[in-house]
């Protein structure tokens, strides 16, 4: 199972394999309990949380998150 949240240092959204008791924010380094963050979802497969991570950056808009646009063929 894998958790979507943000970082609470930096605001990143990020991902945490809910095996681990911890998770370093591969933006800023922090490193978190999963106990105290609040969770934006949750996924099975790290392809779902992907995907999850995906849309919630296209519903805010990629507010302060760099990205690539996407050019289709």
């Amino acid at each position: 199972m894998y958790l979507i949240a943000r970082c609470p240092s930096c605001g990143r959204v990020m991902m945490a394999n809910t095996a681990n008791k911890t998770r370093s924010c591969p933006s800023c380094g922090r490193r978190s309990e999963l106990s105290g963050l609040v969770p934006l979802g949750r996924a099975r497969t790290s392809r779902e949380a992907v995907a999850l991570i995906q849309s919630l950056k296209e519903r805010e808009g990629g507010a302060g998150e760099p990205g690539f646009k996407r050019f289709r063929a």
